[in-house]
């Protein structure tokens, strides 16, 4: 008798070329697969998420970058949402074939489940780890989450982003801050400042984020303040 195995398949909310807009690889043309859900619900959070869609098996995802690449100019395939590691059942099988086709593979995460990060961390190239700053997200802290985290992502090439608002607590930076250094101060930190969005309009001033960045190069050796590009040049 033939044992028909069931594929796995995933609420992907849309799938679109366009230039990484955050981090060390801001400007580069990626393909980004926005998976839909969220464990967070951050004060900031510029990506609502919409009704959810039908389920989109691997052949319709992997059709849909394709055809979202047809020029073949990415770099790069971005793993977001959302938050893509809540589908990691998922991932395990989409990730080894977009791998095999030649993309690098970008995994952009809130850093709040190690657990679900381990089961593929052996799949993925890049990860944009979040630090989520409980006065920035004014959620509770996840202090010993992105810790663990963070140890099980260093095996990789990994960067933090972290969102600041006006609200952002010097204490939460140097938490922070002492977190990364525990790790490996060589791993790169982006201060990214919230963008305005709806009725969120909490902009850190420059005066703040410089301020900020000299409090974590005195503990980390590379320390950025990168925006959001694609809100800046209004793409998507």
């Amino acid at each position: 008798m033939k044992i028909i195995f069931k594929q796995p398949t995933a609420k992907v909310t849309e799938v679109f070329l366009s230039i990484q807009g955050e981090g060390v690889y801001a400007g580069e043309d990626h393909v980004f697969v926005r998976f839909h859900g969220c464990n967070l619900r951050c004060a900031f959070c510029d990506t609502p998420q919409p009704e959810a869609p039908g389920e989109s098996s691997i052949r319709e995802v992997v059709d849909r970058i394709f055809d979202a690449d047809k020029g073949k100019k990415a770099k790069a395939v971005t793993i977001t949402g959302g938050e893509p590691l809540l589908h990691t059942q998922f991932l395990k099988v989409l990730l080894p074939a977009l791998r095999e086709r030649g993309y690098k593979i970008h995994l952009d995460t809130n850093g709040t489940l190690p657990d679900k990060a381990k089961e593929v961390i052996g799949l993925v190239d890049i990860i944009a780890m979040d630090i989520k700053l409980p006065s920035s997200t004014k959620n509770r802290h996840f202090w010993e989450e992105h810790f663990e985290f963070l140890k099980a992502a260093k095996e990789k090439e990994v960067f933090i982003k972290m969102v600041v608002t006006n609200e952002t607590h010097d204490a939460d930076i140097e938490k922070a801050i002492a977190l990364i250094e525990s790790i490996d101060r060589n791993i790169p930190l982006i201060l990214q400042p919230a963008s305005a969005f709806g009725e969120f309009k909490g902009v850190p001033e420059n005066a703040k984020l410089l301020h900020w960045q000299k409090k974590a190069l005195a503990k980390l050796k590379d320390v950025r303040i990168i925006p959001q590009l694609h809100k800046i040049r209004g793409i998507k």
